[in-house]
């Protein structure tokens, strides 16, 4: 009862903040109200179970959260803990971003840097401008170490702390901590492949997508035809190679795109009707789906047809039989190999693949004050009661996973029940162009595909923009453009709008 109270007291909280930001009249990037629950603080929907770390002493007063990684896991924690009711009379905690960047990354939306129909701020907006109308404070630093205070071992070998401690970052600073929310993400790994982390742009940043559309606008203008090699045959690869494909094949000298697998196959894990509408949308750009196992990345410099210098990738890589061939690309694009940030030095228990292990309630094993969401948590779906093995590594899991730690260190602090996670999939959404996509529905084999799908990941990504001000001012950008395209071409604006019935015979 606890928990529903609460949760329909954030829905009322979140709708009067919305309400309220809406009605603001500046010209285009208005300032909304800070999200706050003002008559009692919100949970997610769960049954709750009772913290065996729930003490009153934890109730004391200017308590130091620091959140670990400004990614989904990390900020969105973040706003949560600032946007939760704390008690009456005693100073709030101070809540603490730390990353190494100074912009936040909506990963999902990078494939529109590269295809250059969104900005660089839509995409990635700095966290400055994300907090500022917030509580939550922003240090810009590597982290490599935390230290907390009366640490000992248990008997099987597990690192436990009872009480906070220190976090050090590279450059001598320290941040101390009363709670600590372990958000680090993932970073791309070369699989072991030589030359690969000097030859090939992963995308995981802003600056990543930029660099690739800059090669490509470089060889546009020059008027010469890109080969271009997508390494990865999963989500992240198909939906790069659609959309490299069709910005190329937008110009006169066109292009070709070679998507680079081991098995020749691709989405091999996706829902059977979103791999469809896929494949149709790569035979159709003519994507080659090329079946070898990349081993060595070289650079190579030469002279083009007209004399001029020029710098390629020369890709190495065996067939099915062993056999040894080589391509030349002027762009190479990587998309496998991720791995957890979290070092494995650390005072942590963790799998192989250095994911942190955590109780049901997001809790470090050991660690009565410190918590590990998104692609840092171990993300054990048999403790977390969901129909997967493992959670898998997305920003919806880091999403949902946000609102259960923020409450649960809420809770702890103020002697209150923690909850135990509780996944909800809701279904998968790729990108395929800039007015194609492919939306897998969480219920039965139903996928959406075509501007329809295109138009529902937008919105849905709309709304899961993390503060209230940017999503105005992102809508506000989206609603001017739309505008100016169709002042522009009115008939062809009206001929790209989804057709609502396109999917039914």
């Amino acid at each position: 009862r606890v928990a529903a109270r609460a949760a329909m007291s954030l829905a009322r909280a979140r709708t009067a903040s919305i309400a309220r930001a809406s009605s603001s009249s500046a010209p285009r990037a208005p300032r909304a109200p800070r999200l706050r629950a003002r008559r009692r603080a919100a949970a997610p929907m769960a049954r709750a179970t009772t913290s065996p770390d729930t003490d009153a002493r934890d109730g004391a007063a200017g308590a130091n959260i620091v959140v670990l990684g400004g990614g989904f896991g990390g900020l969105y924690t973040a706003l949560k803990l600032d946007a939760l009711e704390w008690r009456a009379g005693t100073p709030r905690p101070t809540i603490t971003i730390v990353d190494r960047a100074d912009r936040f990354v909506f990963k999902p939306l990078l494939y529109e840097l590269v295809n250059e129909t969104l900005a660089s701020w839509e995409v990635a907006p700095t966290f400055a401008e994300l907090l500022a109308p917030t509580n939550v404070k922003f240090v810009k630093g590597d982290v490599v170490g935390f230290e907390p205070e009366n640490a000992s071992v248990a008997r099987d070998g597990t690192p436990c702390s009872t009480d906070g401690g220190t976090c050090a970052l590279r450059d001598g600073g320290t941040v101390p901590y009363d709670y600590l929310v372990l958000a680090l993400g993932t970073s791309t790994s070369d699989g072991g492949v030589i030359g690969a982390k000097e030859n090939a742009i992963a995308l995981n940043t802003a600056e990543d997508a930029e660099r690739m559309a800059k090669v490509l606008g470089d060889l546009e203008r020059d008027g010469k035809s890109p080969r271009v090699a997508v390494i990865g045959g999963g989500l992240s690869g198909v939906e790069l190679s659609a959309v490299i494909a069709e910005r190329l094949a937008g110009k006169a000298a066109g292009g070709i795109v070679d998507m680079i697998t081991p098995s020749g196959r691709v989405m091999t894990g996706a829902p059977p009707g979103q791999r469809e509408a896929a494949m149709k949308v790569l035979d159709k750009a003519n994507v080659n789906v090329v079946g070898g196992r990349v081993t060595r990345l070289d650079r190579v410099e030469a002279a083009d047809d007209a004399g001029a210098p020029s710098v390629a990738t020369k890709v190495t890589m065996n067939d099915a039989n062993g056999e040894e061939s080589e391509q030349m690309y002027d762009l190479v694009c990587w998309t496998v190999g991720q791995r957890a940030e979290t070092p494995s030095d650390w005072p942590l228990s963790m799998t192989a693949t250095r994911k942190v292990k955590t109780d049901a309630t997001l809790r470090v094993n050991g660690h009565s004050r410190v918590y590990a969401v998104g692609d840092a948590s171990s993300s054990a779906a048999d403790l977390m009661d969901t129909n997967f093995d493992v959670l898998p590594s997305t920003a919806q899991v880091a999403f949902q996973q946000a609102d259960y730690a923020a409450w649960n260190v809420w809770a702890s602090i103020n002697g209150r029940a923690a909850l135990p996670f509780r996944y909800q999939h809701i279904g998968d959404m790729m990108v395929l162009g800039a007015l194609d996509a492919a939306v897998a529905l969480p219920v039965g084999d139903i996928t959406i595909d075509g501007p329809a799908a295109a138009a529902l990941r937008r919105v849905a990504y709309l709304y899961r923009m993390p503060t209230n001000e940017h999503r105005i001012k992102v809508a506000q950008r989206w609603l001017e453009d739309g505008v100016e395209d169709f002042a522009r071409d009115p008939a062809a604006f009206l001929a790209r709008l989804p057709n609502p019935f396109a999917t039914f015979p």
